[in-house]
């Protein structure tokens, strides 16, 4: 009979609830229960390189920032995702089947929080919060607000989208919900349609500035709620 894996055992007694037990296994066997539970919610993607990438982007700098400001365990997988797919993007067979992998699971939210941080929107949004908050405790709380509402706080524009819709959900979607920074993002043939009719889309949000990044591939928009001082 093979022998008993003590990360299982682990995984059993935090299941349990277990914590006088759990607080007793070594750190090495602590060390293997992470790896193991972190291997196994990666296993959704069937693709060992990808596997690979997204096991390399959870120990880079850019994701132990976030998790200094973000607490909740699904918000930070799902920045790994959007950090993974940030790394394949140039293999589009790669960087569609992790979309499609996330969507099955992940539903359509949890694409677009991945998406948010893939296109470098969670970068400059929190770039723009450090310029308003007034506390540590107060920047936690938009992220984590903005990431688990993202369909309130940004627009992530299709292939297929016209102006006219960019135009009538944005307007749609500021007038319910006036979030203080409202990002508009499109990608490949969505972020030339920004680029040509940006100062359309400017025009019908009259109560905001506008800030933009563009690379090649990406174009986003932020629009910057105005106040009244």
């Amino acid at each position: 009979m093979p022998s008993e894996d003590p990360s299982d055992k682990i995984i059993e007694d935090v299941a349990k609830g277990a914590t006088k037990g759990f607080l007793e296994y070594s750190k090495e066997q602590i060390i293997s229960l992470v790896k193991k539970l972190r291997d196994k919610k990666l296993a959704f993607i069937k693709e060992e390189k990808t596997i690979e990438v997204a096991r390399e982007q959870y120990r880079s700098g850019e994701s132990k920032f976030y998790h200094n400001y973000i607490k909740d365990k699904e918000l930070l997988f799902l920045i790994g995702m959007g950090l993974t797919l940030r790394k394949v993007e140039d293999d589009y067979e790669k960087r569609q089947n992790l979309r499609n992998k996330i969507f099955q699971k992940h539903k359509l939210k949890g694409l677009h929080i991945a998406e948010f941080v893939q296109n470098g929107i969670l970068n400059r949004y929190i770039g723009i919060l450090l310029e308003v908050v007034q506390s540590i405790g107060d920047l936690e709380k938009q992220i984590e607000e903005v990431l688990k509402d993202v369909d309130k706080h940004a627009l992530f524009v299709q292939s297929t989208d016209k102006l006219g819709d960019v135009i009538r959900k944005s307007i749609i979607l500021t007038d319910s919900h006036s979030p203080n920074i409202f990002v508009i993002s499109g990608e490949g043939i969505a972020a030339e349609m920004l680029r040509k009719d940006i100062d359309k889309i400017k025009e019908s949000l009259k109560k905001y500035s506008l800030e933009r990044i563009s690379t090649e591939r990406h174009e986003t928009l932020f629009f910057k709620l105005i106040t009244e001082i």
